[in-house]
């Protein structure tokens, strides 16, 4: 028997829906497989892209794990060259002296401290035998003023200073101590030039920081100008020598010996943070910890000294 009008009519009713659902869930499973498809070109081409840009080793292009492509411009290596050492120790050579003093007081110790920690001293022996001692300092001023350390010169009648106008050519002078200061193991000495001398620049001490490289320079066991290379390993070390506290030294694992006192701690563009003034020294010579003066502390002692 034929279905009646309205039977089909309830039946398609029924279906309706269904054929709704369906028809939604193949559109949606469609777009999911075209997503699919469009992601996974572009990390095709993503992936070629960085793989031809590591290879192309013309290009001067680094790739790193992250993804991040850096150029050769954008990558800086931080060193300092052995030219730039040159040219910082050229900068202060000529300023650095030597120190010859005569005992006043044949016999008399100048070093201080307990056995492990003195000032760069020669030692009672050298003193006893009447032999010239020898120590550094800094031309600070073109008219003669030196920057060297109190320890060296206290007990002494005579000092004389020998400054090096080249590798063939010194001359020695006889120097008077304009000033002192005990408390920081510093003196300012004055000699008379009929010209100009060599002057060093000072730097400013206050940025120096642990790690800094830097260069000592002085005149160990008499070998005038002799280099030596290190790093600040402190910048605020204090030290007791004897009964005297010192505050906010630096110490250095640049070689400094007996002679190099006085000498100039430099920076790598050749100026002056520091004087070099002691070691820690169980035999008496160097064994990889020496001091030395910042700067900034010898500047009221320099501004009295020269400016008066």
């Amino acid at each position: 028997m034929a279905e009646s009008k309205l039977e089909k009519l309830k039946k398609h009713r029924k279906q309706s829906p269904i054929n709704v659902v369906m028809v939604t869930l193949v559109i949606g499973f469609l777009i999911l497989i075209a997503c699919q498809l469009v992601f996974f070109g572009v990390t095709i081409q993503e992936r070629t892209r960085t793989t031809d840009t590591a290879q192309n080793g013309s290009s001067g292009t680094t790739g790193t794990g992250s993804g991040i492509i850096l150029t050769s411009s954008d990558i800086q290596l931080v060193s300092c060259s052995n030219d730039d050492l040159a040219d910082a120790v050229a900068a202060v050579r000529r300023a650095v002296v030597n120190i010859d003093v005569a005992s006043a007081d044949v016999g008399s110790s100048n070093r201080r401290g307990g056995p492990a920690l003195s000032f760069d001293m020669p030692s009672t022996a050298a003193l006893k035998t009447n032999e010239e001692t020898l120590g550094s300092g800094v031309i600070i001023d073109a008219r003669g003023y030196i920057l060297t350390c109190y320890h060296l010169i206290e007990d002494y009648a005579t000092v004389n200073i020998t400054v090096f106008s080249s590798t063939s050519v010194r001359r020695i002078y006889k120097a008077n101590v304009v000033d002192v200061d005990i408390a920081n193991d510093l003196a300012v000495l004055k000699i008379e030039s009929d010209e100009p001398l060599p002057a060093a620049k000072l730097a400013n001490s206050d940025f120096v920081k642990a790690t800094d490289t830097i260069l000592a320079v002085g005149s160990p066991f008499g070998f005038e100008h002799t280099v030596t290379e290190g790093i600040i390993s402190n910048n605020k070390r204090s030290i007791v020598i004897g009964n005297t506290v010192y505050e906010d030294m630096f110490q250095a694992d640049a070689a400094v010996n007996r002679g190099s006192a006085g000498g100039a701690l430099i920076n790598g563009e050749g100026e002056v943070v520091g004087v070099n003034t002691a070691i820690v020294s169980p035999s008496g010579y160097f064994s990889g910890v020496s001091f030395a003066i910042p700067i900034n502390k010898a500047r009221p002692l320099l501004l009295k000294a020269i400016d008066g």
